[in-house]
């Protein structure tokens, strides 16, 4: 249970920022274009120096569908 006034807190801290955005934004880009030189069959894939497999490509996905930005990729 949360008192409300700890509401605006709470959205503050655990609302993603735009920086977490614009990089969900290039994991989801990244993994559909190795996804389409693939034909589909995709293991992992390297985003800003760091390994993004299917895990990290739906962690992002759902980063961006729960913030709106899903329209963005």
């Amino acid at each position: 249970m949360v008192h409300p006034s700890q509401v605006e807190a709470g959205n503050e801290i655990f609302t993603p920022d735009a920086a977490q955005i614009e990089r969900a934004e290039r994991i989801v880009a990244a993994y559909a274009a190795a996804g389409e030189r693939a034909a589909g069959a995709v293991g992992a894939i390297v985003v800003d120096d760091e390994m993004v497999d299917e895990a990290g490509y739906k962690v992002a996905q759902a980063l961006l569908a729960k913030t709106g930005h899903s329209d963005r990729v």
